[in-house]
């Protein structure tokens, strides 16, 4: 009796299979309109992120000057954390997030940074490593090679 139930029409709430296609097509939409705007949001989230850094990190902040992006970005490993978030600062504004998110990484691994110093530096990695992984998912190859570059540099 129960498998009549199912094939009884007056009961059976299936869509009919003419009407399947135009509301696959309504999802469809609203999936591609949700990760639209997830994107937009990512690149606000970076933003967010660098300004949180720079107020952690007041000595980077005012000494990353974006007119020597290549001086400040080649500058020779030092333990302050403020050398290595100023080069990231740098990187950052040039779009170069692998340099920014390994220089982040130095930072990180600098004595004398702060427990608030140290959250701030991972809020920002996630987010420029984030925004690499949207960009690989949309096929970016710049980005999947940047993903490989950074993976790179963890497993050392």
């Amino acid at each position: 009796m129960a498998g009549n139930r199912l094939a009884n029409p007056k009961t059976d709430i299936r869509m009919p299979r003419d009407e399947l296609p135009v509301f696959k097509g309504v999802i469809d939409m609203w999936l591609v309109l949700l990760l639209s705007l997830s994107a937009c949001g990512r690149k606000v989230e970076v933003k967010s992120q660098v300004s949180e850094l720079e107020k952690a990190f007041p000595g980077a902040a005012s000494a990353a000057a974006p007119a020597q992006p290549e001086a400040a970005a080649q500058a020779a490993p030092a333990p302050d954390p403020n050398t290595f978030v100023q080069a990231a600062l740098v990187a950052v504004r040039t779009n170069d997030y692998v340099a920014g998110v390994i220089a982040l990484q130095n930072a990180q691994q600098s004595p004398g940074v702060t427990a608030q110093q140290l959250m701030a530096v991972e809020k920002a990695k996630q987010a420029l490593t984030a925004e690499l992984l949207a960009r690989a998912d949309r096929g970016d190859p710049q980005a999947k090679a940047a993903l490989a570059a950074i993976e790179k540099t963890r497993s050392q």
